[in-house]
């Protein structure tokens, strides 16, 4: 039989569940509603905005993000 701290945890645990599905939905949602690149403004490709919820930037942006990246610490 579950004690208080036990159903407190699962009741804890349930609200952090419900509030990152509710994050992944906004950035879904974020992701459709904003097609363009955030970099260069040029249309991202549907099929990307789908794979990645929340991209924010098309890929050859992202390339050059990813390569100014490098070496920082």
């Amino acid at each position: 039989m579950a004690d208080a701290c036990d159903l407190g945890s699962d009741r804890a645990q349930q609200m952090l569940d419900d509030a990152l599905e509710h994050r992944r939905y906004q950035a879904s949602r974020l992701a459709l509603d904003n097609p363009y690149c955030m970099d260069c403004g040029e249309a991202i490709p549907l099929k990307r905005r789908e794979a990645l919820p929340g991209v924010e930037c098309c890929v050859d942006c992202q390339a050059i993000r990813e390569h100014k990246g490098v070496g920082r610490g």
